[in-house]
């Protein structure tokens, strides 16, 4: 056993790295900046959540009133072209909030945003079930489901 151990080369701080065309030692960090588009270098342009552009709620209505029908700026039916007006207005990255009793919604249009998201989600991600399901298995279909989550698929 003391052998084999004695065999293993020791991890040290410079790794080599080879391409096509050449080989040269850098540290761990620098290939990870290289390499990771998500590593703290790489996100100079990253903005705070607040700056999230999309339409400002009101005092005490906040954007509810913005889906709400005969007075309300969108129709809740065509959710495609409230999409598209909320991309052409205020860019790939859009903010629904101040929607009374909801959380924000926040719209992504960028692909390559999207996939750089669920990337840094880590290995567990969280993703909440809708309430409704969760009521249905738990309260409504017990006795189907018994205390077995299942799959939700959403």
């Amino acid at each position: 056993m003391k052998a084999a151990m004695s065999s293993v080369a020791p991890r040290t701080a410079l790794r080599t790295v080879r391409t096509p065309s050449i080989t040269w030692s850098r540290s761990r960090s620098q290939i990870v900046a290289d390499l990771c588009p998500h590593h703290e270098e790489n996100l100079t342009s990253v903005r705070p959540y607040r700056d999230i552009p999309g339409p400002r709620p009101l005092p005490f209505l906040g954007n509810t009133w913005r889906l709400l029908p005969v007075v309300g700026q969108y129709q809740v039916s065509d959710l495609a072209r409230i999409s598209q007006l909320f991309h052409d207005q205020y860019g790939d990255i859009v903010k629904l909030s101040g929607l009374i009793g909801r959380p924000d919604l926040l719209f992504v249009y960028d692909a390559d945003e999207i996939e750089r998201a669920y990337r840094s989600e880590g290995p567990t991600p969280f993703r909440p079930s809708m309430p409704c399901l969760v009521h249905y298995k738990s309260s409504v279909r017990r006795d189907f489901f018994g205390d077995l989550p299942g799959v939700v698929g959403v």
